[in-house]
């Protein structure tokens, strides 16, 4: 398996038997081996190199999920063994990174010296697709309406309140004007998440319950700090939960649209693969995880009956 990844990856038979330090008639001969036992070509070869079949291409999730599962294996294998430091592989949507997240992060290697946490941060799409190939143990992502892949489970974990953030100066806030309506926000630029995010989402329904076309963002980021930094200095105004900003609106820098029109309720959920158990690290880390807003006063979500 470990050969059919690295031609998938390289696009060459060359650069993969280099990567898996073999020679090309021997990955060559592998390759070969493996079509005749599943009874299709995986790859087409031309002049340039090889791509996949559709055969191919049905089996590259399935080797990586493989590949990473074994992976896995061994690193646990080794810290039963005492020969490694334990690993935890998280996926997080940016705007959960600054609440829960440190926390879970200090109290574990607080018991766990030794450990090491590796974080991604992504939208909600990139991050159930990196677990569904192996890349990831748990994704802490908002909740969509619409079912996830198989394979996946889906727990509920806390809400929290979203809304408009802008700059503690900005003109909509200026004394003496009346409070903002949902209009009067089109005349504004926008800096958003980018879409297969909850936020982003979220955002749109905002302007259609107002029965208005939602305004087309001119900047995008999955970076916290940099839409903070581009509303707290400029006209721009974005959505954001209210507690990543609770430090700055405390300092006078930023600050939230008042009213229900401008705010809703978010519910973020603890993904992960529905078979196999998780590493002793990240089972620890989702112990921590939600102790940490249950610390911080976060309602949780109650799971529908």
């Amino acid at each position: 398996m470990a050969a059919f990844l690295a031609v998938a990856r390289f696009r060459s038979i060359g650069k993969a038997a280099a990567f898996v330090g073999m020679s090309q008639p021997a990955l060559s001969r592998k390759i070969a081996a493996l079509e005749k036992r599943l009874g299709v070509p995986l790859f087409i070869r031309h002049a340039g190199g090889v791509e996949p079949t559709l055969y191919g291409q049905t089996l590259l999730p399935h080797a990586e999920a493989i590949a990473a599962e074994a992976g896995r294996a061994v690193a646990e294998i080794n810290e039963l063994r005492g020969a490694g430091r334990g690993l935890a592989s998280i996926g997080v949507v940016p705007s959960a990174t600054t609440t829960v997240l440190p926390f879970a992060v200090n109290r574990v290697i607080g018991q766990s010296p030794g450990a090491l946490i590796r974080i991604r941060e992504g939208t909600g799409e990139q991050l159930r697709a990196a677990l569904g190939r192996g890349e990831v143990d748990i994704v802490v992502s908002g909740r969509l309406d619409e079912p996830v892949e198989p394979g996946l489970l889906v727990t509920p974990f806390y809400e929290d309140r979203v809304g408009v953030v802008l700059s503690a100066t900005h003109p909509l806030l200026s004394e003496g004007r009346p409070p903002p309506m949902a209009a009067d926000l089109l005349g504004y630029p926008w800096a958003m998440a980018p879409k297969g995010n909850v936020i982003a989402f979220g955002f749109r329904e905002m302007f259609l319950r107002q029965g208005l076309e939602p305004p087309r963002p001119n900047a995008e980021t999955s970076s916290v700090h940099v839409l903070t930094r581009l509303v707290a200095s400029t006209d721009f105004l974005t959505v954001l939960p209210h507690d990543v900003v609770q430090q700055e609106i405390r300092a006078g820098i930023l600050s939230c649209l008042d009213g229900e029109a401008f705010a809703w309720r978010r519910s973020l959920v603890i993904i992960r693969r529905s078979s196999g158990a998780l590493p002793p690290v990240t089972a620890l880390f989702l112990t921590e995880l939600r102790r940490a807003a249950s610390l911080r006063g976060l309602p949780p979500i109650t799971p529908a009956p």
